[in-house]
C-alpha cells in the first residue's frame, strides 16, 4: 500500500522533507516576519536534520548502556553537586542588589545542570534516586530565587488569581459572575494552602502549584522516558532539560491555573504510556480522574490535552497501517476515551461554563491575532529594534531545545516502536501549534503551546543530546567535558531569556520587562491609594493593584501619553511615575515599549507638581493655573 523506501527508511525522507520544509519556511519567514531570530528557527532544524542524517547509522548502538562502572566519580560529582549549590545560596544572600541575582549565580546554576549532565552519563546504579532529587532542588533553586525576591506575585494574571483566591477565604464561597467561577480547583488548592499553612497568596501558591509543577514534570519526564526506552538516563536527562527550560520556569514563578492543569496533563500521560501496560485498570480510571481535574483548572490546558488524546490514537493508527501492523496491540490511547473527554469539555463549556461562546467568537474572527492582541504599529514594531544579538540570546535556548529534539524524533521513527512515534508526533504537532502563526499571522496564545510542546519534547531532547554524547568521539574524557559544557551553556541560555528571568536582564537590557513590584513601589502605590481624589494614570503593569483594591478606576494605564511623551492633552490630573520605567523596557498595550524620554521632567515641564515621592515612585498632580 505505502511505498517501500517509506517502510524502511521513514526517518530518512522525513529528515529530507525536514530540510525541503525548512528551507521553505525559511524564504516565507524573510519575506513576511523578516526577522533574522525567527529565520534562525528554520536554519537550525535544517542543521538538525543533517545532522541526523550524519549520525543515524550508528544510532542504534550509541544508546547501548555501560551495565558497570566506578562509584567514585559519580561520588565526587554529588559532593560537587552540593558544593556548588551552597555557593549558589551564598551567592543569592551576598547579591548587591536587592531585587537582582547575581550573574555568579547563573554561572553556578549552568555548572551544577552540567555536572547532573555527567551524572547522568556515568554508568550507576541506583542512579535516579541520587540524580532525581538533585534535579528538583536545581528547579526550586531557580524558580523560588525569583519568587522570594520580590513581596508581592510575580506576573499580571497572577495578581487576578490572587483577587479570586482572597474571595474564596474572606467569603468562604466561589464568587460567580467570572470565567473561573466553573473552574476553580487552581484557586481552591492555593486558597486551602493559605488556610491551612497561615500564609499569604504569594507563598501559598509557591508551596502548592510551583512545588507539585518542580516534583511532578521531572518524575513525570523520568517515568515516560524510561518506559519509551527501557533506559532511565533518557528519562533523567528529560527531566533535567525539562525543569530548566525557559517556559517552565516562567510558569513555576508566575503560578497560574494554565500551569496546574499542566500537572494533571503530566500524569495522565505517565498513567498512559507508563501504567497503562502494568495495571491498565487501575491507569484507566485515574485517567479520567485526572482528565476531569483538567476540566475544572483551565480550557487552555483542556484543549491542548483533547489534541495530545486524539493525536496519539492517530499516530498509533497511521504507524499501524503504514508498518501494516497486524498485532493489534492495545494503544496508549482508545479512541473512546478521546472522544469521551472530549465530549465533557464542549458539554462543561456549553451547558456550565459558558466558555464555548468565546470559541465560536474565536472561529468567526478566524482566530485572529487582533482577538488576543491589540497594539498600535509602533508597539508591534519595538521588538524589530531590538539589536539582533539580544533577539538570538533571548531565544536560542528555546530554539536549540526544539529543532535539536528533532534528532530525536527521528530516531524515534528509525526505531519503528509505535508508542514512541505517537509521543514523539504529538510533540511535534504541539510544536507547529506554537510556530504556525509566526507565518499565517494567526493566534492560538503561542508561548501556552511553546509550554506544552517542551514538556512534550523534553524526552526526543533527551534522546539526541545522549546520541551525540554517545558518539565514539565523545565517550572519551574530553567528550565527556564538552557534553557537560554543552549542556551547561543550552541550560545558561535558557535561565537567563527573559521568558525565565525575570530580574537580571544581563543580556536582554532592551527587551526584558521586571514583573514584580519592590517594598518601596508597594507602600508608593498603598500611599498614593489613600491620599488620591481620583483616578491615577501608570505604566500598564501598575494596573494590576486595581485586583488588589478592588477598585477598577484607581489606576488607569497611560500606554498613549507614555509612547509619546506628552501628559495634559490626555486630560490626566495625577500621574503615578516608577523609577524603573525611565530605563527599562515596560508593558504597553498588549506588548513592551521603552520610553524615549524622562517621565519626571516632562510632567515637571507641563506643569505637574510632584506631591509624593519614595526614591522608587513619584505621584504628580496638575496644577490649575
Amino acid at each position: 500500500m505505502y511505498p517501500a523506501l517509506f517502510r524502511e527508511d521513514p526517518d530518512k525522507i522525513l529528515a529530507w522533507l525536514g530540510i525541503v520544509a525548512s528551507i521553505a519556511l525559511v524564504v516565507a519567514l524573510a519575506f513576511t516576519v523578516g526577522r533574522l531570530v525567527f529565520i534562525l528557527v528554520g536554519v537550525l532544524t535544517v542543521i538538525s536534520c543533517l545532522l541526523w542524517l550524519g549520525i543515524r547509522e550508528h544510532a542504534g548502538s550509541a544508546l547501548d548502556a555501560r551495565e558497570t562502572g566506578s562509584n567514585r566519580l559519580f561520588t565526587v560529582l554529588l559532593v560537587l553537586f552540593l558544593t556548588l549549590y551552597s555557593l549558589s545560596i551564598v551567592a543569592l544572600h551576598l547579591r548587591a542588589s536587592l531585587y537582582e541575582r547575581p550573574p555568579g549565580y547563573f554561572i553556578l546554576t549552568g555548572l551544577m545542570a552540567g555536572v547532573v549532565a555527567l551524572e547522568i552519563f556515568l554508568p550507576h546504579r541506583r542512579k535516579a534516586t541520587w540524580v532525581l532529587p538533585q534535579i528538583i532542588l536545581l528547579g526550586i533553586s531557580v524558580a523560588w530565587s525569583q519568587i522570594l525576591l520580590f513581596p508581592g506575585v510575580l506576573g499580571s494574571d497572577p495578581w487576578w488569581h490572587n483577587m479570586f483566591a482572597s474571595h474564596i477565604l474572606n467569603f468562604h464561597a466561589v464568587p460567580g459572575g467570572y470565567w473561573y467561577t466553573y473552574m476553580p480547583l487552581f484557586h481552591l488548592e492555593v486558597a486551602e494552602t493559605s488556610l491551612l499553612a497561615g500564609l499569604d497568596y504569594r507563598l501559598a501558591a509557591m508551596l502548592s502549584v510551583s512545588l507539585a509543577q518542580l516534583v511532578v514534570f521531572p518524575l513525570g519526564a523520568y517515568l515516560i522516558g524510561k518506559a519509551l526506552f527501557g533506559d532511565e538516563r533518557i528519562g533523567l536527562l528529560a527531566g533535567l532539560m525539562l525543569i530548566t527550560a525557559n517556559q517552565q520556569i516562567g510558569m513555576s514563578t508566575a503560578s497560574i491555573p494554565n500551569a496546574f492543569a499542566a500537572v494533571f496533563m503530566v500524569l495522565v500521560l505517565v498513567l498512559l504510556f507508563k501504567t497503562n501496560y502494568t495495571s491498565p485498570g487501575r491507569a484507566r480510571y485515574l485517567a479520567y480522574f485526572f482528565l476531569a481535574a483538567i476540566i475544572l483548572t483551565h480550557t487552555v490546558t483542556a484543549a491542548c490535552m483533547a489534541v495530545v488524546l486524539f493525536l496519539t490514537w492517530g499516530a498509533c493508527r497511521l504507524y499501524d497501517l503504514v508498518r501494516e501492523d497486524t498485532a493489534r496491540k492495545a494503544y496508549p490511547v482508545t479512541l473512546g476515551m478521546a472522544s469521551v473527554f472530549l465530549a465533557a469539555v464542549l458539554g462543561w463549556w456549553y451547558f456550565v461554563s459558558g466558555h464555548v461562546a468565546v470559541l465560536l467568537d474565536l472561529i468567526r474572527q478566524g482566530f485572529s491575532r487582533d482577538y488576543f492582541v491589540s497594539n498600535p504599529a509602533v508597539v508591534d514594531a519595538y521588538p524589530g529594534l531590538v539589536p539582533v544579538s539580544e533577539q538570538v540570546f533571548n531565544n536560542i535556548g528555546m530554539f536549540l531545545f526544539f529543532t535539536l529534539s528533532l534528532v530525536g524524533i527521528l530516531y524515534l521513527v528509525a526505531r519503528r516502536e509505535r508508542n514512541g512515534f505517537a509521543f514523539a508526533t504529538v510533540g511535534l504537532v504541539l510544536l507547529s501549534l506554537g510556530f504556525f502563526p509566526l507565518v499565517t499571522g494567526l493566534s492560538f496564545i503561542e508561548h501556552r503551546w511553546w509550554y506544552f510542546a517542551q514538556i512534550l519534547l523534553s524526552v526526543p531532547l533527551a534522546v539526541s543530546l545522549l546520541l551525540v554524547g554517545s558518539l565514539p568521539r565523545a565517550r572519551t574524557r574530553a567528550g565527556m567535558v564538552v557534553f557537560a559544557v554543552g549542556i551547561s551553556l543550552l541550560v545558561f541560555a535558557m535561565i537567563l531569556s527573559p521568558a525565565a528571568n525575570n530580574d537580571t536582564p544581563i543580556f536582554s537590557g532592551n527587551s526584558a520587562v521586571r514583573t514584580g513590584f519592590t517594598t518601596s513601589e508597594m507602600r508608593a502605590i498603598d500611599t498614593v491609594n489613600a491620599v488620591r481624589t481620583g483616578p491615577v494614570w501608570a505604566d500598564r503593569y501598575v494596573q494590576v493593584q486595581n485586583y488588589v483594591s478592588f477598585d477598577p478606576g484607581f489606576i488607569l494605564p497611560g500606554d498613549d501619553m507614555l509612547i509619546e511623551g506628552t501628559y495634559r492633552p490626555y486630560g490626566a490630573d495625577a500621574v503615578l511615575t516608577r523609577g524603573c520605567i525611565r530605563d527599562r523596557p515596560i508593558f504597553c498595550y498588549d506588548g513592551m515599549f521603552r520610553l524615549a524620554h524622562d517621565p519626571e521632567r516632562t510632567l515637571d515641564g507641563e506643569g505637574y507638581d510632584r506631591v509624593y515621592a519614595s526614591g522608587s515612585a513619584s505621584l504628580f498632580v496638575f496644577n490649575e493655573p
